[in-house]
């Protein structure tokens, strides 16, 4: 007799989890349906309708949600036609607020009859008041539907507890920390001594620590944390001429003219661009690395410090939500989103090695206490468990 798995119907507004362009939204989906298969489920994409929007037009937005609920009758009627064991047994959604509302799962979970799950969505009330308010309430309409949220960040939960009472709060709101796969950073001292070396040999210079910086090139906060990263360096070299240091940078992108431009009063012998990189090609990147640096302006989570973490490395980025979310409190320097602080930070971390050690290997702990992909699948199945109690 085969073993037929239950569907689990997977959807995400924000990034398809088989968008060409590396990611930390679209490793965090791929992580989400390998884990629910780890749960027992065979998951399935929704659709390919992204909702995503920097700016809100209200006609886009009208014809949007007539796509939508288009793409939801379609869903609906064709797991209607099938017989049981072809029908879904769960929604999953990933990423919901009010740039990327949820429009196709509360509906079409409603009309089968099946439980809709919420992974990491944000309540705004700043958004209320701004063009983004009809999206605002479509989010909070999907938070309000939700048989059960997953929060990854601690930060979510109030907001999250308050709109569905203390009820829902202590059974069905739960904390669902995002992970990286451990196992990928596991090497002996002489294969990490061989990627350093391996990494060291993209930048002409040969001297000083490598600063790892990795990050999509888009504009607005990307590329404003690409600016203040190079904006510290101009400053430590002023005051530092002879401080040796080089600069590793993984992304791509449409900004990426200019994140070159504001790299390019510094000499450039000290720094190599890579391009961007499948995930499966990044641990010897950073395992070769001495520190990352990325400011993270405006990050919600940032997995680029879960896998600096990994790896062993200490973590220099600004104070916020998502750096401070992701690192060890004495595993990384957060600084002001100032050239003069983060110039500061840079020169603190290149100037003592044994406290890279110290920092790299507490932010090692971190992520293997808390955010492996083991760890994860366990929180994931624990929570979806709970669907079945009154």
């Amino acid at each position: 007799m085969s073993d037929i798995r239950p569907i689990a119907v997977f959807y995400t507004p924000l990034k398809h989890p088989r968008d060409l362009e590396p990611s930390g939204d679209r490793q965090i989906a791929r992580t989400l349906m390998d884990a629910l298969r780890g749960c027992g489920f065979a998951p399935v994409l929704a659709s390919r309708l992204l909702t995503w929007r920097r700016t809100f037009d209200p006609s886009e937005a009208e014809r949007l949600e007539r796509r939508a609920a288009i793409v939801a009758d379609t869903i609906i009627r064709r797991y209607r036609r099938r017989l049981e064991p072809g029908r879904p047994r769960l929604w999953m959604s990933y990423q919901n607020y009010y740039r990327c509302p949820d429009l196709l799962g509360p509906v079409t979970a409603t009309a089968l009859g099946i439980p809709y799950v919420l992974v990491d969505t944000a309540i705004s009330t700043r958004s209320r008041g701004t063009p983004f308010r009809p999206w605002a309430s479509a989010a909070r309409l999907a938070a309000r539907r939700a048989d059960l949220i997953f929060a990854m960040s601690r930060r979510d939960l109030p907001r999250l507890a308050a709109l569905r009472g203390t009820r829902f709060a202590e059974s069905r709101l739960l904390l669902l920390p995002p992970a990286v796969d451990v196992s990928r950073f596991d090497v002996s001292d002489t294969r990490r001594a061989e990627q350093r070396a391996a990494l060291a040999r993209h930048v002409a210079s040969p001297d000083g620590p490598v600063v790892l910086c990795v990050a999509m090139m888009r504009a607005t906060d990307k590329l404003d944390s690409y600016r203040l990263l190079a904006a510290g360096l101009r400053r430590l070299v002023s005051e530092s001429p002879r401080q040796p240091w080089r600069l590793v940078v993984v992304g791509d992108g449409p900004a990426r003219p200019d994140v070159v431009a504001a790299f390019a009063p510094l000499p450039a012998e000290r720094i190599a661009f890579l391009g961007a990189l499948e995930p499966e090609a990044m641990a010897p990147v950073y395992l070769g690395a001495d520190l990352l640096a990325f400011p993270g302006l405006g990050e919600a989570l940032g997995l680029v410090y879960l896998e600096a973490g990994a790896a062993g490395l200490p973590v220099l980025a600004c104070h916020g939500p998502g750096p401070a979310a992701m690192v060890a409190p004495d595993g990384a320097v957060l600084t002001d989103a100032t050239p003069e602080a983060y110039a500061t930070g840079l020169a603190r971390l290149l100037d003592d090695p044994l406290a890279r050690r110290r920092m790299g290997a507490a932010g090692r702990r971190l992520v293997t206490a808390e955010h492996t992909v083991d760890a994860l699948q366990r929180r994931l199945k624990e929570g979806l468990a709970r669907l079945s109690s009154p």
